[in-house]
């Protein structure tokens, strides 16, 4: 595991403080609690392909993004890897792990240079105890990423890998697309997003012309115009 820096300069309490502002955990919270908890906090700098958090340890605390891409992954006896989320700037990973005290349950790799704030599992518990906003903030975190683990179980286990294509396509398209055209680019490698769907690049890439092919799609390296959301959101519920 890389280690962190608790000793921070004041640019990086600065920075520190500003990732934490605009984290939706700390919503409400009022700039006082904000800079409480950026003093407790640390920091970790992280090179590409660095594990930052190998599965099976303690975690330091609660991780949040503030530059750069992290995927969170598991990996077989045969080195095969599924990537469970990734993760850019403002988001954060390990909550149940640090504050319940166990070992971590999955990779925490860097997929680009990264820097991340590290917040104490002390202080997330002591938050919730004094800010009843910053209680219901991480309540509804976790039942959303309960609700998005159950989402993915389903998809890696119910369905084929053009239907979980079309999921994660309609997914970034958002819940109230404008009809017609909708242009929507992917966050991610086709590489990451062929690791994150569990299927091959080549797969993948097959995947993508069918759809193309079909006119629900139009592709442009990592552009992808939705060209009829109706026909690729009944794809997803179509029978094998």
């Amino acid at each position: 595991m890389i280690p962190t820096r608790p000793s921070l300069t004041p640019r990086e309490q600065r920075l520190t403080e500003g990732v934490i502002t605009h984290l939706p955990l700390f919503a409400g919270v009022p700039p006082q609690g904000i800079q409480v908890v950026a003093r407790r906090c640390s920091i970790l700098d992280a090179c590409r392909g660095d594990v930052i958090a190998p599965r099976g340890t303690r975690l330091a605390g609660v991780f949040a993004v503030a530059y750069g891409t992290v995927k969170l992954a598991l990996r077989s006896a045969d080195a095969e890897q599924r990537v469970l989320r990734v993760l850019a700037a403002g988001h954060t990973f390990g909550e149940p792990y640090a504050l319940l005290a166990r070992p971590c349950g999955y990779d925490a790799l860097a997929v680009t240079e990264c820097k991340l704030v590290v917040m104490p599992a002390e202080t997330i518990s002591d938050c919730a105890e004094r800010y009843p906003r910053f209680s219901r903030n991480l309540l509804t975190a976790l039942a959303e990423r309960s609700l998005d683990l159950l989402a993915t179980f389903e998809a890696a286990t119910l369905l084929r890998g053009a239907q979980r294509l079309a999921s994660y396509l309609d997914g970034l398209a958002g819940p109230n697309g404008a009809p017609g055209r909708i242009v929507i680019q992917l966050p991610v490698s086709k590489t990451m997003l062929a690791a994150q769907l569990g299927v091959k690049k080549e797969t993948l890439s097959r995947l993508l012309r069918q759809l193309a092919v079909r006119g629900l799609i139009e592709v442009s390296r990592r552009e992808v115009a939705i060209l009829d959301r109706q026909g690729l959101t009944a794809s997803v519920s179509a029978t094998a």
